[in-house]
């Protein structure tokens, strides 16, 4: 295990990355969606702003969203595994697709509306590392719209083996890398936007400032995973101590229904 670095796997030093190196991300862009590089005329970053104080608030979304040529691009970076996360993204996702109509405007104006989630955890019941969705005739394999792309990209599914020929995979390696090690053999893959993402690690990784931010958001998730902890644990003590209660009654009633009188059975339940 080499000298250890931020990692892009937060989603704080994933936003900072991308949002502010547009060369990182157009070439991010163009693998992890094969897309032909020079076909991505231009990129806008709707959401680029950190704020300091928001950023120890455990409930506070580091998306990253996009406009590129005329299409919609919501980029997540999520750590940790939430309830009712796939249903949270198609929200998100329908919330972009609506948003862009005003009232009286025709259907014709709508964009396409792509979603990148990419996840530190494992989300599907299978072994690939990516899964896109989108909207299908389940019976005969009809398209009802190419307006719809949802890609999810899981880390932990990635292969024990690097392949230097997979730009998307590579890319992958690079958000979850976290040590000189790790950066050295990506280096050695010789793709031009990683080597800048790498560079950028290494000079977020020595300013105080963004150490900072780094440390408060890390803190923030750290509160937010002990409370939602606590809240299952207190949750669980409230389950078995209802259970406890439900049985201990249909014992009472069982007794009753044996004939047993009232002070016989306070004496047996009493201990």
């Amino acid at each position: 295990m080499g000298e250890k670095f931020i990692s892009a796997k937060l989603d704080i030093v994933f936003k900072m990355l991308f949002a502010e190196n547009e060369d990182i991300l157009r070439e991010f862009l163009s693998d992890i969606l094969d897309i032909p590089i020079e076909k991505i005329k231009g990129i806008t970053v709707l959401n680029p702003e950190i704020l300091p104080e928001s950023v120890g608030e455990r409930s506070y979304r580091l998306d990253l969203l996009l406009n590129v040529d005329g299409k919609f691009i919501n980029i997540e970076m999520q750590v940790r595994s939430e309830k009712h996360f796939g249903d949270r993204i198609l929200v998100y996702w329908s919330k972009m697709y609506s948003k862009q109509l005003d009232k009286g405007e025709s259907y014709n104006k709508l964009r396409p509306c792509i979603v990148i989630t990419i996840v530190n955890f494992d989300l599907f019941d299978h072994s690939d590392y990516h899964s896109e969705f989108g909207v299908w005739d389940v019976e005969h394999n009809n398209k009802l719209s190419d307006k719809m792309a949802i890609h999810f990209f899981e880390l932990n599914k990635l292969p024990g083996n690097i392949d230097k020929s997979n730009r998307k995979e590579l890319w992958l390696r690079f958000i979850k890398a976290d040590d000189k090690e790790a950066f050295d053999m990506l280096e050695n893959a010789n793709v031009e936007g990683i080597k800048k993402g790498i560079q950028a690690v290494y000079k977020m990784s020595a300013d105080e400032r963004t150490k900072e931010l780094i440390r408060m958001r890390e803190n923030a998730l750290h509160l937010e995973a002990t409370l939602l902890e606590d809240a299952r644990e207190e949750g669980m003590e409230k389950g078995l101590e209802k259970g406890r209660t439900e049985r201990e009654s249909e014992i009472i009633e069982n007794m009753r229904a044996l004939g047993m009188s009232e002070n016989e059975i306070q004496k047996i339940i009493g201990g």
